[in-house]
């Protein structure tokens, strides 16, 4: 079959589908128990593979009359397919008769039977929640005697709560009767007391709850499970008109002391919801508030007595959040607070560990006391008046929350420790809403980037630095635009962290230093490093961190040449980025000065060049900025003797991209090096690399630039004559695929950078100028006369002198990756495969088929718009069309054919002449649209046939697939 998909031609077989459905449930229908379970579990694989609604609404309901007829052992297995596949349930349409099935099994005598339906009802929670069938079934079940049927009730009716929380009317009594029972195991009681967090939207419910938890809390027989699941739910209903109240949270916190870690955890995080400044005017409060105090300044205390690797950084962090709060609250200033204390020596002593200061044996109640002996002050001496910063509620948004540093911890945990005491330090500085210990925070926050900056980091590190970077320098720019982080400016640009230094150029080219004390420094460090990158004529000696500072401020400088474009910059930023260009062509042509893979040009390069974390993002930086000389030479400076042969041909391939660029006004010169890189991509094809997008760009480029310089040829030309008409006719054809092809480029791609994508429209806006000024004379392929052709060449000389800045080349950083697309896995039935692409058609009859597939979007990467339809374009053609996925041409062609697509309308008479310029294609094509269902489509098509001369004649079949984000005149 010719099918022209515009991502992937491979399709699944509907049809092979359900023959391994129907074989499936023969062996299920066996009497071999080991047959039967074996074909049960192969049910998850195949709607996997196969996730057909029209299968999956058939297998499940004959899993439904499994379920019914079978053994209790095989209704286990069914009910573990259920949870296993429970993604696939929406796509379920007769869930009432599969309902009716399992319902059956539930009315049973069996009680075993009855908790394997109640097993199922929960697992498929997320159809049979909203009946009321399966709910009343459900609150039935809370009768029965037998354990086991009680415990597969309550954990049904967790689950169906979550999908649908109105249930919780219905059983809220029935919940509260069984979770009050002391009689009832501990495991059942905490999954009922779990389930009623659902009342958190029910204002009524919610202050009734309260009095259960307390009650469940003080109740001699409650165990710490229960405890802690009573915690749990206590704390997802408090809210402004159900706070937690004093004497309450004076009990709880006598559980903060518990040996038990997980209720102590749990009592912490419930006092992280206690409001005490509301408490503060109460009668007796003072003692209460007092004796809660203590017990958390303990508990902190207790922490810091162990050894380092003891240490339950949520303890410590929930205790001093929650201290921090009632010292911020009391607003006593006649001494330190004892969380800013405790925090900020803990701050410090993480410091001193991390730095190796401090002997990792010493624990931290010793480092204080030693501290306080030796005179050091750990409160932030400073009194330096400073804006207040808002208390907490401006940056609390930004400052970490209360969950456990899990997984990363283990491999660095000195490191660790140190960003989450300096992130907990602004937070306790943030609650108390006193100048002198934000100030003091802010000085952490310098002290804890000057030591990771020092230091190399493992990769596992990356987002945990990028997000700790990210908030603290945003905490400390919203509370002073003057704080002093400026002075460590200049280690974190030589940092050997990879995440260090992309987060720092990143922040510092995203405007949000724009106007401070800061960014001017940050102009000018970067501005005298690159100027001494620039004159330097000898780099052999230069020491790492200086050479890492260097190219750190060549990348911010590039970026903020981009966005001083826009406008988003100013500070004669681009200047800048002009000045980091030339710097690079100096560097580069002191490396070429040496010879090429000789030991003195790699020791040369070695001492000055780009670190290989920065090298990519250096290349990408300069093409997006249009410097494509500085590009080449960065390509040519770069030993390519010890890479590998992949990055040979790749790094060939853009120098010689880039040496294109600088002779486009040489065409002969500038089609030579295109060509080449062209085959350097056609190497790396047969290396298994694929590089299909690039592979447009420089055929869009490539293409462009020719035609331009034919229209300049054009235009220059002399006196007219008749082959004119002919050259006319078709540099303008080649105009109007020159757009064609940069909307498939735009369209097949979605992931690109918006650089790339500008271009892209420049190129769509450019062709559509001069299309319009060359067309505006009436039909060029039917009427053009010499007069026609001097008035297409008076339109377009005019154009031309536009033309030099806006073909000007940019392309962003993904152009040297391979940005991942949607891709679309389509059939049609009939199945018409490569031995049975032709079918043979009548003259004003009509082709029915219908079309389906799937759509897979890449993750981690955002569409520009969230498809919602797939448009199916189909016709046919006279001849099977050329397949060939890497020629942009023939692309852009069968795609434009499917882009003119329109609705077909019954009165619409069929051509009864071929265009002259498709000849071998009926240009008619049909547009179909439907709606996604997940990721599966089913698309019915029927295709009218053209009026032939002769009676009947073999006809191809083309079938093109796009997404829409709903406009389906929005092609």
């Amino acid at each position: 079959m010719s099918v022209l998909s515009q991502f992937s031609p491979e399709a699944m077989s509907a049809d092979w589908a359900f023959k391994q459905m129907f074989k499936l449930e023969s062996e299920c229908r066996t009497q071999i128990p080991a047959t039967q379970v074996h074909a049960v579990g192969q049910f998850p694989k195949l709607f996997d593979q196969f996730p057909f609604p029209t299968l999956v609404n058939s297998a499940f309901l004959k899993l439904g009359d499994l379920f019914r007829s079978s053994s209790n052992t095989l209704r286990y297995h069914i009910a573990q397919v259920f949870q296993t596949s429970q993604h696939h349930l929406p796509q379920i349409t007769h869930t009432e008769e599969l309902l009716k099935r399992i319902l059956v099994v539930l009315y049973s005598n069996d009680p075993v039977a009855r908790a394997l339906a109640l097993r199922l009802l929960g697992n498929g929670s997320v159809v049979f929640a909203k009946y009321p069938e399966a709910q009343h079934g459900v609150l039935l079940r809370f009768q029965s005697a037998h354990p086991l049927e009680i415990a597969a009730a309550v954990q049904t009716t967790e689950r169906m709560l979550k999908y649908s929380p109105e249930f919780l009317l219905v059983v809220w009594e029935t919940v509260i009767a069984k979770a009050s029972d002391t009689q009832m195991l501990d495991t059942t009681r905490t999954q009922l007391i779990h389930s009623l967090r659902h009342a958190a939207s029910n204002l009524q419910l919610c202050t009734v709850l309260y009095d259960h938890c307390r009650t469940w809390m003080s109740h001699p027989e409650s165990t710490s499970l229960v405890q802690n699941a009573t915690m749990a739910t206590w704390k997802t209903i408090i809210q402004k008109h159900n706070e937690l109240r004093l004497e309450d949270a004076e009990f709880v916190s006598c559980l903060v002391q518990s040996q038990l870690s997980s209720t102590c955890h749990a009592a912490l995080a419930l006092l992280d919801r206690w409001v005490p400044k509301s408490h503060i005017s109460e009668m007796g409060a003072d003692d209460i508030i007092d004796s809660i105090r203590d017990r958390l300044i303990s508990l902190v205390r207790q922490q810091f007595r162990n050894s380092p690797s003891d240490i339950d950084m949520y303890r410590v962090r929930l205790a001093l959040t929650v201290l921090a709060k009632i010292e911020g609250s009391l607003g006593d200033s006649s001494g330190v607070p004892e969380s800013w204390e405790l925090a900020e020596a803990f701050c410090s002593w993480c410091l001193g560990v991390y730095r190796g200061s401090v002997p990792n044996s010493q624990n931290v109640l010793d480092f204080i006391q030693r501290s306080m002996a030796s005179g050091d002050c750990l409160d932030g001496e400073s009194k330096m008046d400073i804006p207040n910063s808002g208390c907490s509620a401006e940056t609390d948004h930004l400052l970490p929350g209360n969950r456990r540093l899990t997984g990363m911890d283990k491999s660095n945990p000195e490191y660790y420790r140190l960003i989450s005491s300096t992130l907990l330090a602004m937070r306790v500085s943030a609650l108390l809403g006193q100048q002198d210990y934000t100030k003091a925070a802010t000085k952490n926050v310098m002290r804890t980037w000057n030591a990771i900056s020092q230091t190399f980091l493992s990769l596992n590190s990356g987002h945990f630095t990028k997000r700790f970077l990210r908030t603290s320098w945003s905490w400390c720019m919203r509370i002073n635009k003057d704080c002093p982080i400026s002075g460590t400016i200049k280690d974190m640009l030589g940092s050997p962290n990879e995440c260090i230094t992309h987060s720092i150029a990143s922040i510092a080219a995203s405007g949000k230093l724009s106007g401070s004390n800061v960014d001017t420094q940050l102009v000018a460090a970067c501005a005298r490093n690159i100027s001494d990158f620039g004159s330097a004529t000898n780099d052999i000696e230069t020491p790492a961190s200086e050479q890492r500072s260097t190219w750190t401020s060549i990348i911010i400088a590039l970026t903020w040449g981009l966005c001083s474009e826009n406008g988003a910059v100013q500070n004669g930023l681009s200047e800048n980025a002009k000045l980091a260009a030339d710097a690079i062509l100096s560097w580069s042509s002191r490396i070429c000065s040496q010879a090429e893979g000789s030991e003195p040009q790699l020791a040369l390069y070695a001492a000055s060049g780009p670190p290989a974390h920065l090298w990519q993002r250096v290349l990408s930086l300069l093409a997006a900025n249009g410097v494509w000389s500085a590009v080449g030479s960065l390509c040519r400076a770069t030993p390519v003797s010890r890479l590998s042969n992949q990055l040979q041909t790749w790094i060939s391939f853009v120098r010689l991209f880039a040496d294109s660029e600088c002779a486009t006004n040489d065409p002969e010169e500038y089609l030579r090096l295109a060509d080449s890189s062209l085959a350097q991509l056609g190497n790396l094809e047969m290396q298994k690399v694929t590089r299909i997008y690039q592979l447009f760009v420089v055929q869009l480029r490539r293409e462009m630039t020719d035609l331009l310089n034919g229209w300049r040829r054009f235009c220059l030309a002399g006196s007219l004559h008749p082959s004119s008409i002919v050259s006319a006719r078709s540099l303008i054809s080649r105009t109007l695929e020159l757009e064609h092809q940069a909307r498939l480029v735009a369209h097949r791609f979605m992931t690109i950078d918006c650089t790339t994508r500008n271009w892209l429209c420049n190129v769509q806006a450019l062709s559509a100028s001069v299309s319009a000024a060359a067309s505006k004379n009436g039909d060029y392929q039917t009427h053009l006369s010499l007069q026609h052709v001097a008035d297409i060449k008076s339109s377009v000389s005019a154009l031309m002198q536009d033309v030099a800045g806006a073909a000007v080349v940019r392309l962003g950083s993904s152009f040297f990756s391979m940005p991942p697309t949607p891709e679309i896995s389509i059939e049609t039935n009939p199945d018409m495969d490569a031995a049975e692409s032709t079918v043979t058609v009548f003259s004003g009859t009509q082709f029915h088929l219908v079309v389906e597939g799937f759509l897979q979007i890449p993750t981690k990467h955002r569409l520009p718009a969230a498809p919602a339809r797939v448009l199916v374009a189909a016709w046919l053609s006279r001849q099977p069309r050329r397949s060939s996925d890497q020629d942009l041409h023939m692309c852009a062609r069968y795609a434009a054919t499917a882009q003119r697509a329109s609705r077909f309308t019954p009165n619409e008479a069929a051509e009864d002449v071929l265009e002259h310029s498709e000849k071998l294609l009926w240009e008619k094509a049909i547009l179909f649209d439907t709606k996604l269902d997940g990721s599966y489509f089913e698309c019915p098509c029927v295709i009218p046939t053209p009026s032939l001369q002769q009676i009947f004649g073999h006809y191809d079949t083309n079938i093109a697939v796009h997404l829409s984000s709903g406009d389906i005149n929005n092609f």
